[in-house]
């Protein structure tokens, strides 16, 4: 009977050891305890100061930068995107400096890595052209920017080999855009 009272003994100790354990670990775990107040009192006095800069390092161009030119044609919504050389004079410049050099240009990207400048044109973009018949043979004419027309390109396409529909189409003239399709119109009519 002795034994069974100390089994009873270290079981019931077992037992509520283990509860013991985890009320602790229940109270640790969704109790909030408080916080001393003297640390509280330092993120006020934190809280309330705004930072003060006190060395800083304006970016600049690199030699390496990449430069490109973007420019918006608003008489027919095209972009143009040219990428160039950095030009020597734009190394080492800030933001501001190149919106000074290139007052008319707005900076679109400015990093120490990239450059990329827009500007919107008043006019059409120089993928414009207009195909017609001129002195029996089918010509290229390219549009300019105030939408005037130079000659781009003189064929040796015949009037005489054309058939009548295309000879109509060409006599009015067709407008095309972009230097691929141009290439596969004229295809067509040879």
């Amino acid at each position: 009977m002795r034994k069974e009272f100390i089994y009873i003994i270290v079981l019931v100790a077992c037992i509520a050891g283990v509860i013991w354990g985890i009320v602790g670990l229940i109270n640790t775990r969704y109790n909030v305890q408080e916080e001393p107040k003297q640390s509280r009192a330092i993120e006020e006095i934190y809280a309330n100061q705004t930072a003060v800069t006190t060395a800083s390092k304006e970016e600049k161009l690199s030699p390496n930068s990449s430069f490109a030119l973007k420019k918006y044609y608003d008489e027919c919504s095209h972009f143009d995107y040219e990428e160039a050389e950095l030009p020597v004079e734009l190394v080492n410049l800030t933001k501001q400096e190149v919106e000074d050099y290139y007052a008319d240009w707005e900076v679109e990207k400015f990093s120490e890595k990239d450059l990329v400048l827009a500007k919107e044109i008043n006019g059409y973009c120089n993928e414009h052209f207009l195909i017609r018949l001129e002195d029996e043979n089918v010509n290229v004419y390219q549009m300019g920017t105030l939408g005037d027309l130079k000659e781009y390109k003189k064929t040796d396409i015949s009037r005489d080999y054309l058939p009548e529909e295309d000879v109509e189409k060409l006599e009015e003239g067709i407008m095309v855009f972009g230097e691929g399709k141009l290439s596969s119109v004229l295809e067509d009519f040879e």
